[in-house]
Parts: C-alpha cells; sequence; structure tokens
C-alpha cells in the first residue's frame, strides 16, 4: 500500500509540475504573440485555437485538483504531510477560483469574439497579471506537494 501512496505522490507532482509548465507556456509564448496581433487576427486565432489549448490543459487542471485532494487522504494519518497536501490543495483550488471568476467569462469573449476591439489590449495585459498569478500559484503548490511526499517519506523509511 506504501508503494500505490507514493506513487500517487509522485504522479501528482509531476502534474503540477506539467500545469505549471503548460500555464508557463502560455505566458511566455502565446501571450506575447497575441499581444503583438492586431485585435482582429487575435480573435481570429483565439476563436480557430483556442479549444485545442483546452483540451491539452484540460487534464491537467483536473488532475491538479484531484491528486492533491486524494493524496491528503492517503498521508491522514501523518499529520505534518496531510498539512503540506491541503496546502498544496489549497493554492490549486485558488488558480480554479480564479479561473472560474475571471477566465472563463474572459476566454469565451475571446472566443465568441465579443470582445470590443478596443478592450483586448487592456483585457490581455489583466489576463497576463493573473496569469503570472496562477502560474506562481502551481509552482508554490508543487512545492508543497513535494514537501508532503518527503515528509511522508521520512515517516514511511
Amino acid at each position: 500500500m506504501k508503494k500505490i501512496v507514493l506513487l500517487i505522490q509522485v504522479l501528482c507532482i509531476i502534474s503540477l509540475g506539467a500545469f505549471t509548465g503548460a500555464m508557463t507556456m502560455l505566458y511566455t509564448a502565446v501571450l506575447s504573440f497575441w499581444k503583438k496581433a492586431p485585435p482582429e487576427d487575435f480573435l481570429n486565432w483565439y476563436s480557430d485555437y483556442s479549444s485545442g489549448i483546452t483540451t491539452t490543459t484540460g487534464p491537467l487542471v483536473v488532475l491538479s485538483i484531484i491528486l492533491p485532494l486524494i493524496c491528503i487522504f492517503l498521508v491522514v494519518k501523518i499529520p505534518k504531510s496531510r498539512v503540506y497536501w491541503i496546502i498544496s490543495f489549497l493554492f490549486c483550488a485558488g488558480i480554479m477560483v480564479i479561473t472560474m471568476n475571471y477566465f472563463v467569462e474572459v476566454n469565451s469573449s475571446f472566443a465568441n469574439k465579443s470582445i470590443e476591439l478596443s478592450f483586448i489590449k487592456e483585457t490581455l495585459n489583466t489576463w497576463g497579471k493573473l496569469h503570472i498569478i496562477r502560474i506562481l500559484m502551481a509552482f508554490v503548490s508543487s512545492v508543497f506537494a513535494g514537501a508532503g511526499m518527503i515528509t511522508y517519506l521520512s515517516k514511511n523509511e
């Protein structure tokens, strides 16, 4: 059973790292492309290709919420490890709160081209600032997940 618990923790950390990496790629490569494109071209691109971003990152989002939650219960008898996993989960939950309260609506306005062209530059700047916060939260979540796993390992040697 200990090997399965460890395996799930490792998969969680890998998923959190991949999620952080995917969001970093969106920020460094894709956002700069969006900002340089004329507003009409950006909306056309987003309308055509945003579903690919969602399809690619969607599973990472789901794993980044479910796996830390599972890890909380798997290490329930090791309080210090459990605290680290709770913190990791809370950072992921925070990412979801930001996503649901800002990104879903804004991304939809991009996809269905309902945003005023004059607001695109300002909206992309805000999008980038909030996205940096999500990246940092995912990174911190990964660090706490790692601490949770290390604590688990130190109690189960």
